[in-house]
């Protein structure tokens, strides 16, 4: 555990060392926030309570999004640049290392820009949650950030096989773009697929901790849902466990 907080140090100060990218970062998710809210709000505003549910839930989406910024390009061009050798007589796995690495600038992303949307909330007079909804938030944003990160580096170490795995990761993201809520809100699907999306693991990423900063899901099916994250964070990890240590033996075999 120690060693993964040092990681997750060293992924913090790297990102701060970006500090163009960061404004940069911030103006375009300011951009994204004001197209969507315009398009929701010309779906829904005769429609006040459903307006701010939406606001709420958008404001939630764009945090998520920092928090979810995973470069897992950069494994995979250390695969294509053969350093991945190197990588075997390293006391701390990759899987650790790179997992904490990329929560510490997936942190630092999100506190960077936390102040606007604060501001933004403020601004719309949007209902101020409860704290033990943001504190739910806060846990299933990072059960949905293990989730997120360890399916997708899973996908990336298809390169100690074949360079071909791109297609996979697009897979991925195709998947994420219908069932993660990030772009719709699953309750304005149709019954069937909405019941469908709710159990895979891309609704864990966005839309359970953006429904539950935006008053949409409370109760038992609160709870529900982030046991079923935690089930789906698990098994992310478990592969990607699983991954490295077959990637492994197979790069020790061929090396001889």
């Amino acid at each position: 555990m120690g060693a993964f907080a040092a990681f997750v140090a060293q992924g913090f100060r790297q990102q701060a060392a970006y500090k163009v990218e960061g404004w940069l970062g911030i103006v375009s998710g300011l951009i994204w926030f004001v197209l969507f809210a315009g398009i929701w709000t010309a779906l829904l505003g005769n429609d006040p309570v459903a307006l701010e549910r939406q606001m709420r839930y958008i404001v939630a989406i764009r945090i998520l999004s920092e928090l979810g910024h995973l470069p897992t390009w950069e494994v995979a061009e250390k695969f294509r640049m053969g350093d991945v050798a190197l990588e075997l007589i390293k006391p701390v796995p990759l899987p650790v290392r790179v997992m904490g690495d990329f929560l510490g600038r997936s942190l630092f992303r999100t506190l960077r820009s936390l102040p606007v949307y604060v501001v933004i909330w403020l601004a719309f007079r949007l209902t101020v949650p409860d704290p033990a909804a943001l504190l739910l938030f806060v846990v299933s944003g990072l059960l949905g950030w293990v989730i997120e990160a360890s399916f997708l580096l899973s996908l990336t170490l298809i390169a100690l096989w074949t360079i071909q795995f791109n297609e996979a990761e697009n897979l991925w993201f195709l998947a994420s773009s219908l069932f993660s809520g990030e772009f719709i809100p699953l309750y304005y699907l149709p019954g069937w697929a909405a019941a469908l999306a709710t159990y895979l693991p891309w609704a864990g990423t966005y839309f359970v901790p953006s429904a539950i900063l935006a008053g949409t899901l409370t109760g038992p099916a609160l709870w529900q849902a982030l046991a079923l994250q935690a089930a789906w964070a698990l098994a992310g990890c478990g592969l990607l466990a699983a991954m490295w240590h077959a990637g492994q033996r197979k790069l020790t075999v061929q090396g001889g």
